[in-house]
């Protein structure tokens, strides 16, 4: 079932997710979330334990090659990242 919230962003940028929401997702001070871009739309998800929000990234395009046999290491060898994000340019 689809549900809508709103939140108002404040003059940092900063917003405040409805309690309900928070809950929902079991999201708490501290936590990190990842938003992606999707044309005009954001969908946001709270981050992998590990940290690092690369990693589910990369499995979600591995799935999609893994006819090619493509891992997530592959993904992110080919996109230039690391643990930390993507690499710095020229460096």
């Amino acid at each position: 079932m689809v549900q809508f919230f709103s939140a108002s962003i404040d003059e940092k940028g900063q917003l405040t997710l409805p309690e309900e929401l928070r809950e929902r997702l079991g999201l708490s001070e501290g936590d990190t979330l990842v938003f992606e871009s999707r044309g005009e739309r954001i969908v946001a998800r709270k981050a992998p334990p590990s940290g690092d929000v690369y990693e589910e990234l990369a499995e979600r395009i591995a799935r999609r090659f893994r006819d090619l046999d493509v891992t997530p290491a592959d993904v992110r060898v080919a996109m230039g990242w690391t643990s930390n994000g993507p690499a710095e340019a020229g460096g």
